[in-house]
């Protein structure tokens, strides 16, 4: 196991430079030889000096890149895909696979000790492993005509049987010391990634007994100021479980193995010197913004369209033209583009064009004055609106007063049809339709954009990706009628702030805020938590 205290880590720019530029993990520096942990981008401030913390996200990864292997693995389980085709690839790294955009994602997981706690843990074996089998001494008269041929025989029909090779089961007094060390470290894993509440009873006491035996009350396997005293000691326990230990069963080094590769690590390092991380850290972060955006009411109801595994999946679409669907010439196979997200959003309500109050007006059934507020932009811009007022109001003759508008008034029912066809002619004219896409970049990628830059793979990413955006807003425009739109580029970016979702970030190009595309930045803390919790109720 690592001490996090000697792993360096990267997120400026001046430390990530260009290469690996979507690796997350750790990682050996070929030229130091020192571990680094490469961090997301956008992680400009977090605090690597603050040991709680560091502790705190190192888990929340591990976590984090098994929620996404999980739901990786149960997408292609779904699809009936392959194993060794098309779906997820094994080898001796690891694991990759190829994406919706058809891009390599390689998973590498080289040092694996946690993996080897939490998968060894064997409820069979552990009881197994405490139910010894030794001789029994014992005569069992019932199976002694199995031993005659053994028996050596005297005087006056008298034999005799030296032993009888009968297995006994018996209990052992105090736990196996293999299984209390591997169940010590166990839950102290379990309890940072906070999952203690799926430990059993009896992994619990067996993790007690190792403490009271071995360690002081406060010592822990991830605490700052006992980290290292506490790994000390756990290795010269296991050294000496090993020697004394004259009985090693399959069971025995079953938990041996995995105690061992969480102490000093389990495989050597290949030649690129990765240990354990994601090589395409954005097929994540796309996953991360979609799971939250789809599974929260307050942006679910508003989503029009989302990328779903690769398809542009409808949702609570109004309309009944898909502007994203394309068919070229003569060609019989319809494709479509892939906005990341298509939201609405309502720029007005009710209250801002009209007003309603109960009216004492002596007549027979309810009534209602009912005022336009604004009439003038209305018989602009929506005289629709206007013509359906004077259909459905009448003036009342018993109110006198001067001018020429004189207040009108409605029915219940007539009220109930305005509303509705106000609302309607509203959501058409103030609804603005919202374009997102997820983009694992940083700020500086967008500050630094030229439209004339190439890089060494002949492509301007920005360029390209603010081209496709202008796309989807100008389909929109054209198939939807009077409908206003805005695009927004979702960057990662770290605050601890957890009220924080989201931050507009001013970028100082004229050529990105030509486009008028917004570069907004998501707090990648809420998204993760966010993610891991879904995952728990999955």
């Amino acid at each position: 196991m690592f001490d996090i205290n000697e792993i360096d880590f990267i997120k400026t720019d001046r430390q990530r430079g260009y290469r690996t530029y979507s690796f997350v993990g750790l990682q050996r520096n070929s030229d130091t030889g020192r571990l680094e942990f490469w961090l997301p981008l956008g992680f400009d401030d977090f605090e690597d000096t603050n040991f709680n913390l560091v502790k705190e996200f190192f888990f929340k990864m591990y976590r984090t890149f098994k929620v996404y292997i999980q739901r990786k693995q149960k997408y292609i389980d779904s699809q009936n895909r392959s194993i060794d085709r098309d779906g997820i690839i094994e080898n001796s790294n690891g694991f990759s696979f190829i994406n919706e955009n058809n891009d390599q994602i390689v998973f590498y997981g080289k040092i694996n000790s946690l993996d080897k706690i939490l998968e060894g843990y064997d409820e069979l074996r552990i009881v197994s492993l405490e139910q010894k089998q030794k001789k029994s001494n014992e005569i069992d008269y019932s199976k002694i005509h199995h031993y005659m041929h053994q028996a050596i025989y005297l005087d006056d029909d008298v034999i005799y049987i030296d032993e009888m090779n009968i297995a006994k089961k018996v209990l052992v007094q105090g736990s196996p010391p293999i299984l209390q060390i591997f169940c010590f470290i166990y839950t102290e894993i379990k309890k940072e990634l906070d999952e203690l509440e799926d430990v059993s009873d009896r992994a619990i006491e067996l993790a007690r007994e190792f403490k009271d035996q071995h360690l002081q009350p406060n010592s822990s396997l991830f605490g700052e100021d006992t980290f290292l005293e506490t790994v000390d000691i756990l290795k010269e326990t296991l050294e000496n479980i090993d020697i004394k230990t004259a009985y090693k069963d399959e069971d025995y080094w079953h938990f041996f193995e995995a105690v061992e590769a969480f102490l000093y690590g389990e495989r050597q390092e290949d030649n690129k010197g990765i240990y354990w991380g994601f090589s395409s850290f954005y097929d994540i972060w796309e996953d991360m913004c979609q799971t939250y955006v789809l599974n929260k009411p307050e942006y679910r109801k508003c989503v029009f369209f989302a990328d779903v595994n690769g398809c542009l999946k409808p949702i609570n679409n109004e309309y009944s033209i898909n502007p994203f669907k394309l068919k070229l010439n003569n060609f019989t196979k319809v494709r479509y583009l892939r906005p990341d997200l298509v939201l609405k959003e309502n720029k007005d309500d009710l209250e801002n064009w009209c007003q309603v109050e109960p009216s004492n007006l002596p007549q027979e059934g309810q009534i209602f004055l009912v005022k336009l507020l604004d009439i003038p932009t209305l018989q602009k811009d929506c005289p629709a609106i206007w013509k359906k007022y004077l259909e459905l109001s009448k003036r009342s003759s018993q109110i006198q007063v001067q001018g020429s508008l004189r207040p009108r008034y409605m029915s219940h029912s007539d009220l109930e049809k305005f509303k509705k066809f106000l609302q309607q002619e509203l959501n058409i004219l103030h609804q603005c339709i919202k374009i997102i896409d997820y983009k694992y970049m940083r700020v500086l990628d967008y500050e630094r954009y030229s439209p004339n830059y190439i890089d060494s793979n002949g492509i301007n990413k920005v360029k390209e990706d603010i081209h496709k955006q202008l796309i989807y807003e100008w389909t929109v425009q054209k198939n939807w009628d009077r409908i206003k739109t805005e695009s927004e580029f979702w960057i990662p970016y770290f605050s601890s702030d957890p009220l924080n979702f989201q931050e507009p970030q001013r970028v100082n190009n004229t050529y990105v805020n030509d486009s008028k595309i917004k570069i907004i930045k998501v707090n990648f803390k809420i998204l993760q938590d966010f993610y891991i919790q879904q995952n728990d109720y999955d």
